[in-house]
């Protein structure tokens, strides 16, 4: 992802996603594993996630696999 600051490597960082269709951010946990100044003020930033438990897994791939049907569909 791309940020306006740069994070330490080896940062633990709490993250909040947000979708549409939903009320809640979908929360949880990473390790910054890279972080690169990329233009002025934007670092290219790479974030591995904690392990997840088998519900937040579930609904997180759900979300991707919705994401890449989108794309598909608008490549056609």
């Amino acid at each position: 992802m791309h940020l306006n600051q740069e994070i330490s490597t080896g940062a633990r960082i709490d993250i909040q996603l947000h979708f549409k269709n939903t009320t809640t951010p979908f929360k949880c946990r990473g390790v910054v594993m890279r972080c690169g100044q990329e233009l002025d003020n934007f670092y290219n930033t790479g974030i591995q996630f904690e392990p997840l438990d088998e519900l937040k897994q579930a609904f997180l791939e759900g979300k991707v696999a919705e994401i890449i049907a989108l794309e598909a569909k608008g490549n056609k």
